[in-house]
Parts: structure tokens; C-alpha cells; sequence
């Protein structure tokens, strides 16, 4: 057990456009940023009680920035440019990611929420002598889609939905995670001994089309075996039904001896 840092929280601004996003760091001259989720609650007491009843009936979450002005930063480029036009409405929109680096990862991919955002300019300027400060606030505005981040390559992509395997079975490799604990995440990992020159590959979904392939694209039928080769193998199972495909990543590590 161990403590969160706040660097294990990480958001990206979506500083390009929805067919075409740019994830930019929140970050640069940014010494405290929190989500504040505003919950809105009713409390009822029933005549035959005496202590009240609180529910959560929905959120309206919030996140207020305090930044040092930084030029060439993304972020404040985007918002500031946001600030100088006026911009309202849907010119005022755009994604937000947030990444649970506190999360362990799979394949380098970690838990995260993409929301679409407004952005609002809330003050500009500061004290003489001092750094230029922008104050925003980053409204959210849709209920989070979950999915996996990769810090590295900065890409988002959201879980499966209709494309959930009912079955996964890659030869005796126990997964990590376990198959079964979360059937929409799209990445696993598992090792096998120098020994083990192939596993055998079987999953299943009901009205589904599955492409199922080895590391090097060859494509492999239901129960057949998928070659490995010393070290990383990227076994893939695309999955598609109607418009939605999602494609699982296994990484099996055959060990060098």
C-alpha cells in the first residue's frame, strides 16, 4: 500500500480537432489542479423516520486551473487563443483525457476517461512584476467514455462495447489482467517458457466476426496454433459486429532460455 502522487494524475487537452486529436499535457506552469466532481444531492426525510435520506442524483464536475502564462506551451496556446477570440459554444469545446497512471499499465496502455469539455476564460494578467497568470475553468460536459491511454504514444481508445469476447483463451498463459475481471479491456500480457514454440488460440462471441492473428499477421483459425518467437509476440483478435470493430493486443514474452 502506498500513497498517490499527484503526478500519477495526469490530463490531456485535446489541443487538435476530434478526427485528428493532439493530447497536450495540462501540466506546464500549472502548480495545483483539481477535479471537483459537484455532486447533486437531495435529502428527504420520511414522516415514519427521523434521520434524512441523502442521494446522489448526478455530478457536475469541474476542473479550475490556475496557470503561469507559459508561450509555446500547448495548452496555454490553445486556451489563451480560445481567450482572445471570445470563444463561445462549440468553439469553446473540445476532449479532455484523464489518466490513472496509479493504475498498473498493460502493454504500456493505462486506465482512462475521455469527456468532451468547454473551456472557459475566467482571468488573465497578475501582478506587475510578476508571471502572467490564465485562470480557466474545464467544464465537462458528457459522461465519461473509459478506455486506455498510452502516455508514450498519446493515444486514446475506449473499451469495447459490443465487441466484448465472451471467451478468450490463449494456450495455458495465465493473463495479466485476468481475462475474465474485465472482458472490454483490449490489452494482456502472459510469458511462456524458451520451450513453449506456439499457443493455441480460441475466442468466442455470438454473432461476431474474429479475425485472429499472430506476430507476424498470419491469421489464425479458431483452436489453431500462433507461433512464437524468442522474446515479445503481439497476438491480436479483431473483433467486429456491425459498424464497431475492436481489436484485443496479447503480448506473450517466450522467454531466451
Amino acid at each position: 500500500m502506498s500513497k498517490i502522487k499527484r503526478s500519477q494524475i495526469k490530463s490531456f487537452l485535446n489541443t487538435g480537432t476530434v478526427l485528428v486529436p493532439i493530447w497536450s499535457l495540462i501540466s506546464e506552469g500549472v502548480p495545483s489542479a483539481t477535479i471537483n466532481y459537484n455532486p447533486v444531492v437531495t435529502t428527504e426525510t420520511n414522516i415514519g423516520e427521523d434521520n434524512a435520506t441523502i442521494s446522489v442524483e448526478s455530478y457536475a464536475p469541474t476542473m479550475p486551473v490556475d496557470a503561469s502564462a507559459v508561450a509555446g506551451d500547448a495548452v496555454f496556446e490553445w486556451i489563451d487563443a480560445a481567450r482572445q477570440g471570445r470563444d463561445v459554444l462549440t468553439d469553446a469545446e473540445t476532449e479532455l483525457v484523464n489518466v490513472w497512471l496509479y493504475e498498473p499499465p498493460a502493454l504500456g496502455v493505462y486506465y482512462a476517461e475521455k469527456v468532451n469539455v468547454s473551456v472557459q476564460c475566467d482571468t488573465f494578467g497578475g501582478d506587475a512584476g510578476a508571471a502572467a497568470k490564465l485562470a480557466y475553468t474545464v467544464n465537462y460536459l458528457t459522461d465519461p467514455v473509459v478506455g486506455g491511454f498510452d502516455p508514450e504514444g498519446l493515444e486514446f481508445v475506449p473499451l469495447a462495447i459490443n465487441t466484448v469476447l465472451t471467451t478468450m483463451v490463449i494456450g495455458a498463459v495465465t493473463l495479466t489482467p485476468l481475462f475474465a475481471t474485465n472482458k472490454a479491456w483490449l490489452w494482456y500480457a502472459g510469458s511462456v517458457a524458451n520451450g513453449t514454440t506456439s499457443v493455441t488460440m480460441t475466442s468466442t462471441l455470438a454473432g461476431a466476426t474474429i479475425v485472429q492473428k499472430d506476430d507476424g499477421g498470419s491469421t489464425v483459425a479458431q483452436g489453431d496454433p500462433a507461433s512464437l518467437d524468442v522474446g515479445a509476440n503481439d497476438l491480436t483478435i479483431a473483433v467486429t459486429v456491425g459498424t464497431e470493430t475492436a481489436t484485443y493486443t496479447i503480448r506473450i514474452t517466450r522467454a531466451a532460455s
